[in-house]
């Protein structure tokens, strides 16, 4: 059976996940609005081949945000039902379900701060 005390620990460590997601979302946005200016000042085949890698990359790396934001929901809603006592769920599920999440995030930030380091190299070379 789940504590109660369980339920929310998880569902705070949730909501810190979904914070993390609106600012790797705003921080694409920031990376794309850069590209544009960029490519707006300057021509050059090679920096424009750059710039459509990285804008392919941000766009692929918006898509698995919204995969991971739509599987946190999937679990918040089976949190919120075990709470409410409308599902069963054994202990040991819900932590596995959980910790599955946790590292699906865990490994989306590993590779974003690669792409995020690779662009900033990009963007040093191009100034």
């Amino acid at each position: 059976m789940h504590t109660k005390q369980q339920l929310n620990e998880m569902k705070n460590e949730h909501d810190q996940w979904q914070d993390r997601i609106r600012f790797y979302k705003d921080e694409i946005s920031h990376f794309n609005n850069h590209l544009g200016r960029l490519s707006l000042s300057r021509k050059s085949v090679d920096l424009m081949a750059s710039v459509e890698h990285f804008q392919n990359q941000f766009i692929r790396q918006k898509e698995v945000l919204d995969i991971i934001r739509h599987d946190f929901k999937q679990h918040e809603n089976l949190i919120e039902a075990l709470e409410g006592g409308n599902a069963s769920e054994p202990n040991d599920g819900i932590q596995r379900i959980h910790s599955i999440q946790r590292d699906k995030l865990d490994q989306f930030e590993h590779i974003f701060h690669e792409l995020r380091n690779d662009f900033n190299i990009f963007l040093n070379k191009a100034d």
